[in-house]
């Protein structure tokens, strides 16, 4: 089974793609986005080994994977107001870039991921959610899973 992050963003900014190459690149772990496009995209180690597998959901494809994730907010523990700031995000939510997280090489992974998240966190509107833990506002967990 796959642990996955995605982060449910209000307005689409249409970063160009560069720009994320230009960012990962720049950061200290040394990694190295390879693809075209927000479409399809992974991100690689030094050595050229992938370390996560990622991909831009926009249009219907949005609304039809956000509503799985409104059912699921239920189950979830944190205050009525973080409640329904997620209820909020997700109802107006165009666009989700989703993550894979490879378990073969989960801390690589997780690093990859929160640094394509601070990427996409420098345009206002992003919450983030992952398999397992919950939803994040920044670096803060606003919404659990149950213990």
């Amino acid at each position: 089974m796959g642990l996955y992050m995605r982060a449910v963003i209000t307005s689409w900014p249409g970063h160009e793609f560069a720009e994320l190459v230009a960012f990962m690149g720049e950061q200290d772990a040394g990694f190295v986005v390879s693809g075209s496009d927000w479409a399809d995209f992974e991100i690689h180690d030094a050595r050229g080994a992938v370390v996560l597998a990622a991909d831009l959901t926009v249009g219907d494809e949005v609304r039809e994977e956000l509503a799985e994730e409104l059912e699921f907010l239920a189950d979830l523990e944190g205050t009525p107001a973080a409640r329904q700031k997620v209820e909020a995000h997700l109802a107006t939510a165009s666009a989700v870039v989703g993550m894979q997280i490879l378990m073969s090489r989960y801390d690589e992974s997780v690093a990859a991921a929160n640094q394509l998240i601070t990427f996409l966190e420098r345009s206002p509107g992003v919450l983030t959610q992952v398999d397992t833990v919950g939803w994040y506002d920044g670096e803060e967990l606003i919404l659990q899973e149950s213990e």
